[in-house]
């Protein structure tokens, strides 16, 4: 049997989908940064591009509009609600699970060193209704696309659940953000904190 030399192999599956995640970082990245530093209105892709280290045509590759690079799910929300249905009968799921799966996300958040780019981006986002418009696209695309794999007689059920966790993930966000918390003041309550308490909140409406 011939050698083969590991250099010239083909990289498998999962080596593929890191490197296809860490280039959609590097590009949101660098499109929150900018928009960070002019504001979102003076971004362009080709500026994007060039500040993430690759062509126009590599960043389409990967996103279809420099809206979506803005408003990507970084921290893998979908992915974490996906895992929970993929692992659980649709229809044995209660909200307290996509809480508790977001509240995973938001841990990672809270310990992550570059918190602030997270602050940055939902600041990006939350001041422009061109953005607001997209994320929320975005978020109903990753929403048909599991309604789509579950029992139809679990999927108005399924839908309700992830707008009100998702309402709830968005209340926490303005609130960090609103009382200064990403800064890391001395006893400020974190993201996640804040999250757990609305949950709570939740519970008494």
């Amino acid at each position: 049997m011939p050698s083969t030399d590991a250099s010239t192999e083909r990289p498998g599956p999962d080596l593929r989908a890191r490197r296809r995640r860490q280039t959609e970082l590097e590009i949101h990245a660098a499109a929150v940064a900018l928009a960070a530093e002019r504001g979102a209105d003076q971004v362009t892709v080709d500026d994007i591009a060039a500040r993430a280290g690759v062509s126009a045509r590599t960043f389409f590759r990967y996103f279809a509009t420099r809206d979506r690079a803005l408003v990507f799910d970084r921290w893998g929300f979908s992915d974490a609600v996906d895992e929970l249905f993929v692992r659980a009968d649709p229809n044995e799921v209660r909200l307290r699970d996509i809480e508790q799966a977001f509240g995973s996300v938001l841990a990672n958040i809270d310990q992550s060193p570059d918190v602030g780019a997270t602050a940055d981006m939902y600041q990006a986002i939350t001041s422009s209704p061109q953005l607001m418009a997209a994320a929320t696209a975005a978020a109903n695309e990753r929403t048909d696309g599991l309604l789509a794999t579950i029992p139809a007689t679990a999927r108005s059920r399924v839908r309700f659940m992830l707008a009100v966790a998702g309402t709830v993930l968005f209340a926490a966000f303005t609130e960090w953000i609103e009382t200064g918390t990403p800064t890391g003041a001395s006893g400020a309550p974190s993201v996640l904190d804040i999250y757990l308490r609305l949950c709570d909140e939740l519970g008494t409406l």
